[in-house]
This record gives C-alpha cells, sequence and structure tokens, in this order.
C-alpha cells in the first residue's frame, strides 16, 4: 500500500515524502522492523523510540512516523509529523490489517480485579455452547487449540490486529479481551467497536500512572464508552457509577437487587453452588468472588439468547483458569496454592473465604512500581486475616526488596501480624512449606503464570513459580 494511501485515513502535522515504496507493515518497536515498514516513534515512560529511529532506518524502515521538532533527516526517506504518535500507530496498523476486529462480535472485560478469570470464563462458555470464540489477554491468545504469546495483559495494537487476522483465518467469530486500563490509556484498543464491555470491579492500583482513583475510574470507561451494550457490578461503589452513566447496562451482584443476581449461595466441599433468577448454577471454584466473575458471562450468554438452564449446564465445566486459585499437587498434605493476586482487594478476597481453624502462610512481596499506600495495606490485611506473611521479591524493578519489605511490614506490624523477610523467594517457598503442617494452606502470591522476574530495572530474569515450588517439594 503506497504511503499516500495512508496519510488519507490518518491525523498527521507535516509529511516530508521521498519514495513511493510499497509499505509492507507497521511497528513502534525497532527490532521488528522489516524491509518498507513504517517505524513508529513513540516516547515512551522509560524509552524513547526517536533514539532508535537509526536502528528502524537499517532494519529496512522507508518511513518514519515521529514527534519531536529535531530529528535527523536522511534521503530517501519518508518523515511523517503527527501530535500523538500512539493513536498514528493504531490508525495505521487497522488500516493495513483491513480493521480485523470488524469481522468479530468483540468483548472487553476491564476492572481492577477478576479479569482474567471473567475473560477466561466467557470464552469457555460460549465455545461450549456453539459459538466459536478467541480470548486474548494475561495469559495469551488461544483459539481452536492455538496459543499466541502477548506481552501484556492489553497487547500492543499491532499484535492484537496479527491475532485477529490469525483468528479470522480459523473462522472464529467472538473474541473476549482483556482491557487494562494502561491499555486504554495508551490506545492499544483504538479503533475496536465492542458488542459488550464489561466492569467487574476497582480498588486501588496503578496509582503511579493514575494519580486518584477517578483518573483510574474513567480510564476503565473508556471501554464502556466504545461498546455498544455494558455490564457492570452493583455490588462495586464504581460498578454503581458505571450505572448511573450507563443507564441500560445489564447488572451483576450478590446483595444488590439486579438483572443478574447470586442468591442462595453455598459451599460445596471445593465448589459453589448458588442460583440466578430461580436457576441453579454449580461452579469447579473455591472463592466467592468468582461468582461475581461467573455472573458476567452468565449475562452475556444469556443475553446473546442462551437460556439459563443451558448455561448452567455448560458452567459446571469450567475447571478453573492456571494460577487463579490453583492447587498444586503434593504428598506432604496440605494446601498449597497459587494465584497471580497483587493488589490489596486481591489478597483479601482470597483470605476471606479460607477455613479459620487452619494455619495460613502466604508468600508474597509488591513490585516496585506499587506505591508506598499499597504496599503496607497488603501487610495490614494479611495480619487482619490472621495470615502467617513470608515476605519476599517480587519484581523490585527500580526499588529494593529492603524499601518494598519494610513497608509491607510496617502494615503487618500495624495489625500485630506475624512475619518472616525472606529476600530469596525460592528460600521463601521452601520456608512457608516446610513449616506448614497437614491441612494446612500455602498461597504463593503475585507471580502466578509469569515467566520472569525483574530484579533490576525492567530486565527480565527467568523464573517459574510453579517449577520452584515442585523443586522445593522434591528438595524436602
Amino acid at each position: 500500500m503506497k504511503i499516500e494511501k495512508i496519510l488519507k485515513e490518518i491525523t498527521y502535522i507535516s509529511k516530508n515524502i521521498q519514495n513511493d515504496k510499497e509499505i509492507v507493515g507497521v511497528s513502534s518497536n525497532s527490532k521488528e522492523i522489516k524491509k518498507d515498514f513504517i517505524f513508529v516513534a513513540i516516547k515512551g515512560f522509560e524509552f524513547d523510540g526517536h533514539n532508535y529511529i537509526e536502528n528502524a532506518l537499517e532494519n529496512g524502515a522507508s518511513t518514519i512516523v515521529y514527534t519531536k521538532e529535531d530529528i535527523k533527516v536522511e534521503d530517501g526517506i519518508n518523515y511523517i509529523k503527527v501530535e500523538d504518535a500512539r493513536l498514528a500507530l493504531a490508525e495505521i496498523s487497522n488500516f493495513l490489517s483491513d480493521f480485523p476486529s470488524k469481522s468479530f462480535r468483540m468483548i472487553g472485560v476491564t476492572g481492577t480485579n477478576g479479569k482474567t478469570t471473567t475473560a477466561n470464563i466467557i470464552y469457555f462458555l460460549l465455545n461450549e455452547l456453539g459459538y466459536s470464540c478467541a480470548n486474548i489477554g494475561t495469559d495469551g491468545a488461544f483459539f481452536n487449540g492455538k496459543t499466541l504469546p502477548t506481552e501484556h495483559t492489553t497487547p500492543e495494537i499491532t499484535d492484537i490486529n496479527y491475532i485477529l487476522s490469525e483468528a479470522k483465518k480459523e473462522n472464529i467469530k467472538n473474541v473476549v479481551m482483556e482491557t487494562s486500563s494502561h491499555g486504554l490509556c495508551l490506545k492499544r484498543n483504538y479503533g475496536i467497536d465492542y458488542e459488550y464491555g464489561v466492569f467487574t470491579n476497582l480498588s486501588p492500583e496503578h496509582m503511579d500512572y493514575h494519580k486518584t482513583m477517578d483518573n483510574y475510574f474513567m480510564a476503565k470507561m473508556i471501554l464502556l464508552n466504545h461498546a455498544k451494550k455494558q455490564v457492570v457490578n452493583l455490588d462495586d461503589d464504581y460498578g454503581k457509577k458505571a450505572k448511573e452513566i450507563f443507564k441500560d447496562a445489564l447488572t451483576i451482584s450478590i446483595n444488590e437487587d439486579s438483572n443478574y443476581k447470586a442468591e442462595n449461595i453455598k459451599r460445596i466441599d471445593l465448589g459453589l453452588e448458588f442460583f440466578v433468577n430461580g436457576v441453579k448454577f454449580n461452579l469447579k471454584r473455591f472463592g466467592m468472588y468468582d461468582i461475581y466473575n461467573s455472573l458476567c458471562a452468565i449475562a452475556i450468554a444469556n443475553d446473546l439468547g442462551f437460556e439459563l438452564e443451558e448455561i448452567s449446564k455448560a458452567l459446571e465445566g469450567f475447571k478453573g483458569v492456571k494460577s487463579r486459585f490453583e492447587f498444586i499437587e503434593n504428598n506432604r498434605g496440605i494446601n498449597i496454592v497459587v494465584d497471580f493476586a497483587h493488589t490489596p482487594k486481591a489478597f483479601e478476597n482470597i483470605y476471606k473465604d479460607l477455613p479459620k481453624d487452619k494455619k495460613i502462610y502466604s508468600v508474597y512481596g509488591i513490585t516496585g512500581d506499587r506505591t508506598y499506600d499499597i504496599r503496607k495495606a497488603v501487610g495490614k490485611i494479611s495480619a487482619k486475616y490472621n495470615i502467617f506473611s513470608v515476605i519476599t521479591t517480587d519484581d523490585p524493578k527500580f526499588d529494593t526488596f529492603e524499601n518494598i519489605s519494610s513497608n509491607i511490614r510496617e502494615g503487618v506490624e500495624e495489625n500485630k501480624g506475624e512475619y518472616v523477610l525472606i529476600k530469596d523467594r525460592k528460600e521463601a517457598i521452601k520456608y512457608a512449606i516446610s513449616h506448614a503442617k497437614e491441612g494446612d494452606f500455602v498461597l504463593m502470591l503475585g507471580k502466578g503464570e509469569e515467566k520472569f522476574i525483574k530484579l533490576i530495572g525492567n530486565n527480565k530474569t527467568y523464573y517459574s513459580e510453579k517449577e520452584t515450588i515442585r523443586e522445593v517439594l522434591e528438595e524436602l
């Protein structure tokens, strides 16, 4: 496609056209640039794409999209100046890939907690009910037995368009996608029109980026604003605010009156039984918060025309999501659980459902980019529920374990909780497992399915929580 044709579709300030080559792709990552690609130089939080223009040219870029005033101009290269590089990236990618999202019923899921599980239940239910569905999120992209890796909860728009194009080849008709607040603000979803926008809940997170809860809430509302229909949780204060904005939203709840209210809830072994509008549901999940996740999926499936009875039958086959309160088999008679929980609310959601007559060990840290308040809060909440905190390393990035653990310890001590500080994560896991007695719970929180740990800056060192647990169990 010629550059002049692309320019008709995007917003730009000025142009300097020095070649008429056929454009074959676009990226904001200079390493991904190939011959006759457009390179979009984005000034990010840590890296400035303008510093990588030369690399992009070496790799074959024929067009540079930029925002700075003082870039070096090479002969034979097209230069397009724009005001918003992220917008330009999305506009170009969508146009070059022929707007693949328009071929699907798009379902977006946003909120602080529950995005991954909610998206996975929707994905499972629709496939089980005969509606072919793909799933894009934290743990990768899945469709028709295929898995494609993803860098972020919400991938870059270029990656989303690639995944959607691949799903289109497989005749997939529905796509459910986790949509983070960062992804929404950074226009990774720009140009995608959603059939449904799901809002699970909101609690403090990413305050280093959003600064205020109102900003954080409005970032989440970008999804709902771009959806034809909304699903909101009325038991959440911000869910109530969302309902005030979107008067016709479908509503879910356990406590408030709503379109889809879970009633007569019973715990049966490690599962849950509840009724929605008179129809019984059985869920093979442990936490009460999973009822909320299920209700979002039930609301969408029912709105699509499926009867609650057939939805109930389909949901019985859902076995859960990797690293979302996932039990790890062992021969020590203890309950070893891996969960991706990394916010105070997520910690509390897990703790409050655990048996009160068992000793609970929780192995966790908080990442270096979380605020002091969040660090202290997880410590306070752990002590509040009589959890023995094994405070360890979790992506210190540009901070230190000593500083982070001191903040967490403050919260634990304020509520007079028990704790130990063990910097090495494997040694922390070994401590918790070796001290737990039969029937006790050992929770590994924060890392989940991630295959890395960021010990210095954003440099990734290979790490697998489950592999480490297996190693510990063998050593013990």
